[in-house]
């Protein structure tokens, strides 16, 4: 159930105008609703046509959703939760949602298990490969869902990555640089991506800032302009600086070679480096900014121990995050 007072600069109005405008509810999402007697004034059903005065309360009951996906219980670490969205920090080698090869075991059926007991059914707002950690939203009803994949469209939710990638000597520490490509389909395996053009291809910007170096490992902190599937998994590779345990996008696809294998670290991380660190995000143009951030999962933490890495991952990123969007 969503509900809000009316105030005195809000009446006058149309109650759809202000559910629409003000409330950010779809006119899609209000038709099924009213089929259902679920707006109400003040304890009663209302029109949508109705003018609305200063003192109402008005209360809109979600109606129930069907979702495809079968809930399942699941060990879930939950970083945020309030009445709209739930963020989860998502462990790496499971999907975000079902596949035609794997409909068990993704951290949507989770979640669905999760809010199950409530009768909500969640949505995601942006997908992690599988052998990415971190971060991930879910919308727990219909109307959030619209609020919050709007806000992504309109760049008010940013996400912050941190990887281990192989860089040597270069770029240098704590100087940020911004990758633009065209990332499309491969044509010869559709399950990865290639840098393309404008005409095959959709624009990806990505920006990186290496914070700390060992040997030829360094920690790297990217914030994301735009969501392509791998995208810095491909970005980096093209540039000569492929994550750690990347087994799609390789020194092989970059043209270089570590000074130990690729296999040394591998036997230590058996999937990439790469993990979702912080979500920052706004509803609305004239909210405050809200940060949530997941801690890196403990197989990252310990790959970078081993390399001699000092401080934390968490601790290094931190302070890099917070002052990023300044």
């Amino acid at each position: 159930m969503y509900e809000f007072t009316v105030s005195d600069a809000e009446a006058g109005r149309k109650l759809s105008t202000l559910l629409s405008n003000t409330h950010g509810m779809s006119r899609r999402f209000l038709r099924k609703v009213i089929q259902t007697d679920g707006v109400l004034c003040n304890g009663a059903p209302v029109l949508l046509s109705y003018i609305v005065c200063s003192g109402d309360k008005i209360q809109v009951v979600f109606p129930a959703e069907d979702s495809n996906v079968e809930p399942e219980q699941m060990d879930i670490e939950i970083c945020y939760e309030d009445d709209n969205i739930v963020i989860v920090n998502k462990p790496a080698g499971i999907l975000t949602h079902p596949s035609a090869r794997e409909r068990k075991g993704s951290l949507l059926a989770g979640v669905a298990g999760y809010l199950a007991a409530r009768d909500l059914v969640p949505h995601s707002i942006h997908r992690l490969d599988k052998y990415t950690s971190g971060a991930i939203m879910f919308a727990k009803h219909a109307h959030a869902h619209h609020l919050y994949d709007a806000a992504l469209r309109n760049n008010w939710i940013h996400r912050h990555y941190v990887a281990l990638a192989f860089t040597e000597d270069s770029p240098p520490l704590h100087t940020w640089q911004t990758f633009q490509d065209f990332i499309a389909q491969d044509p010869n395996k559709p399950s990865r991506r290639v840098i393309g053009n404008e005409t095959n291809g959709q624009i990806a910007i990505t920006h990186m800032c290496p914070i700390a170096r060992i040997a030829e490992v360094s920690v790297c902190v990217f914030r994301l302009e735009t969501g392509r599937t791998h995208q810095i998994r491909l970005q980096m590779a093209a540039r000569g600086m492929p994550l750690v345990g990347d087994r799609d996008y390789t020194y092989a696809y970059s043209g270089r070679t570590p000074t130990r294998s690729a296999a040394y670290y591998e036997k230590m991380l058996p999937h990439q480096a790469l993990h979702a660190y912080e979500l920052v995000w706004r509803v609305r143009a004239q909210d405050e900014l809200s940060k949530v951030y997941a801690k890196p999962a403990a197989t990252l933490e310990e790959l970078w121990s081993l390399l001699g890495g000092s401080p934390s991952l968490d601790a290094l990123v931190r302070d890099v995050v917070n002052n990023s969007l300044d």
